[in-house]
């Protein structure tokens, strides 16, 4: 009896130590990690929600922006992988650019399928775009191109794979189009068909509105469900619903093996910040595209990215 009261007493201080573990939580600063230099559109979408994210998690929090650029992104999201699971690192992850290297075959530090996932933050629909100059106004007009030259900023980049896909379906890699690359992003492969370095390019339509708005571009046709301008069509309504899931999405992890009770107090977090008022109207003036799924819905989302891209591994080689 006096064992069995013993047992009992050690049973219970063990829970209420766990619980008080899980009520200091967070209590420190969190590290976000940005896996890109400063001023692109993942740094400028962590800097947008962390401030909520931070207000969500309460006063004892300061969520600090960590830029740790290189290897494609992929040295920032292994430095999260890496991370002890305390819930005090957490990073923000381009899909499908971190599903890409593994499909073509490259060494990878980290599981995207092991992270441990707060939420969906964004889901950006690509654009097909021509230069403004250039006589390709429509995408008829491209489909009758014997000549195609496009910019592009690199291998293993998400708008070069978004691009290689669009013309595998479209039927244009019989044209043997040219890829002019070297760009260091979207904007300067952008820049570059305007400049004249080629005729085509591919950008998530919040990164493309000023230049087509300008008439330094002219988009041709649009990945998702819902035009943006009315009369470019979505690629569906073209005839190729197989382009309509291509996307750019930005979603938020934490290393794998977080104890659940502090992935939870970071996934409420998330969606509260994602849900305040402030922080939709700040996210309409920066052009970012809001479409949430929580932590259980974006890891789901992880896995069919691998299987949508496995569809057209042999249109993703490197074209140089």
């Amino acid at each position: 009896m006096k064992l069995k009261s013993i047992l009992s007493t050690a049973v219970i201080s063990a829970a209420l130590s766990v619980g008080a573990v899980a009520q200091d939580f967070p209590d420190g600063t969190i590290n976000f990690v940005v896996p890109y230099g400063p001023g692109g559109g993942f740094d400028t979408a962590a800097r947008a929600l962390a401030p909520y994210m931070e207000e969500s998690l309460g006063p004892n929090t300061t969520i600090v922006i960590q830029n740790v650029a290189g290897a494609g992104g992929r040295r920032g999201g292994t430095q999260v992988a890496r991370s002890a699971p305390d819930g005090y690192t957490v990073g923000i992850f381009n899909l499908p650019g971190f599903v890409l290297p593994e499909m073509l075959g490259e060494s990878v530090e980290y599981d995207l399928t092991a992270l441990s996932w707060i939420g969906r933050l964004e889901n950006q629909d690509y654009v097909l775009l021509s230069r403004g100059s250039s006589d390709i106004k429509t995408l008829d007009d491209l489909l009758a191109q014997d000549d195609i030259v496009v910019t592009s900023h690199g291998f293993g980049s998400t708008g070069l794979a978004a691009n290689q896909i669009m013309f595998s379906v479209l039927g244009l890699e019989s044209v043997n189009p040219i890829y002019v690359g070297g760009y260091s992003g979207t904007t300067a492969a952008i820049v570059g068909a305007i400049r004249g370095d080629g005729d085509i390019t591919v950008s998530v339509i919040s990164t493309a509105l000023s230049y087509v708005d300008s008439g330094d571009l002219t988009p041709l046709a649009v990945s998702g469900t819902e035009r943006v301008w009315d009369t470019v069509p979505t690629f569906e309504e073209a005839g190729y619903p197989e382009l309509t899931p291509i996307n750019l999405q930005r979603s938020i992890a934490g290393p794998p093996g977080i104890p659940q009770d502090r992935l939870q107090i970071l996934r409420d977090a998330f969606m509260a910040a994602t849900s305040n008022p402030a922080f939709l109207k700040a996210a309409e003036s920066m052009g970012m595209q809001i479409n949430v799924l929580d932590g259980d819905a974006a890891g789901a989302e992880v896995n069919s990215s691998f299987g949508l891209f496995n569809r057209f591994r042999d249109s993703l080689g490197n074209p140089n």
